[in-house]
């Protein structure tokens, strides 16, 4: 349902019409589970790593302390997608104020969203491990497959234009990268320094 009719889900989840509806919140601990798992399974960091030209964090620290910053930021992964569902939300609810919706409702529909976009990366990953060359457009293509979801699902559930929905889906995916990058970085920082 959340591919053919996202809109119709949602609205019935917060309409409490959800016996045949799976927890969003389990819904998207599983999915974001399973996806780091066949993140690690493929070694999808460490290729990606392979990909990108040597940085200035490495030089400065040394290859073997980011090498242990690295693996304790990975067991951290999962905890910043689920930190950043709850700010997520905060957006959706401010961009989307016709939809009238209270912040749980909003905290429902991040979950379906960001457990779905797990659900499609868990499969996306294995475009990047067999065919390494694309790692040079992860980010941009991740960032894509949720542009297009986020829209996708927007559109559906508060029933704007396109135009707007995906002007709206756009500003809300740049807000929330820079934070998660605000997030990495800072968890990246102190595994640095534990490590």
């Amino acid at each position: 349902m959340l591919f053919k009719a996202p809109g119709k889900l949602i609205q019935d989840y917060w309409q409490r019409k959800t016996i045949a509806i799976y927890s969003p919140f389990r819904y998207l601990l599983i999915w974001v589970a399973i996806n780091i798992l066949i993140n690690f399974w493929l070694g999808i960091d460490d290729l990606l790593q392979e990909y990108l030209e040597p940085d200035f964090v490495e030089e400065q620290f040394g290859q073997e302390a980011v090498a242990s910053a690295d693996q304790m930021f990975d067991t951290w992964l999962n905890a910043l997608v689920l930190l950043l569902i709850p700010f997520i939300s905060l957006l959706t609810k401010w961009f989307f104020p016709k939809g009238q919706k209270n912040y749980a409702e909003h905290l429902i529909l991040n979950s379906f969203i960001v457990g779905h976009q797990s659900l499609i990366t868990s499969f996306t990953h294995f475009i990047f491990y067999f065919i390494p060359s694309l790692f040079s457009i992860y980010i941009v293509f991740n960032f894509l497959v949720g542009l297009i979801y986020n829209t996708y699902v927007f559109k559906k559930v508060f029933k704007e234009s396109f135009w707007i929905t995906f002007g709206k889906a756009f500003l809300i995916g740049v807000i929330g990268v820079v934070v998660f990058v605000g997030l990495v970085t800072g968890a990246s920082a102190v595994a640095l320094w534990l490590s």
